[in-house]
């Protein structure tokens, strides 16, 4: 199982170094968040294991983005976000 990274973020927003803690901080929320609203008691490899890994790491890449530019404020994590996260609890749940 591999995680989004706070390098690959960085890469892809095309932020500064200096922005890895911020990122990296952004990161434990977003997967705490997804794992919190997905299933209780759970873990991020009990929900990976049940869903799939490249949607997981989206919707990380989605919350994180929403969040680092201010953009979940408006208007929550944004539609992209909320699909991802929708379907992570939906395949969790064995709903198809």
């Amino acid at each position: 199982m591999t995680i989004v990274t706070a390098d690959i973020i960085i890469n892809e927003l095309h932020l500064d170094v200096s922005e890895k803690a911020q990122i990296e901080s952004l990161i434990n929320f977003a997967k705490n968040y997804i794992v919190s609203t997905t299933v209780k008691g759970g873990t991020v490899e009990d929900v990976v294991a049940k869903t799939n890994e490249n949607i997981f790491n989206q919707a990380i890449r989605g919350i994180v983005s929403s969040l680092y530019f201010g953009s979940a404020e408006q208007n929550g994590f944004g539609v992209q976000g909320m699909v991802l996260l929708n379907s992570i609890r939906n395949m969790y749940k064995g709903v198809e």
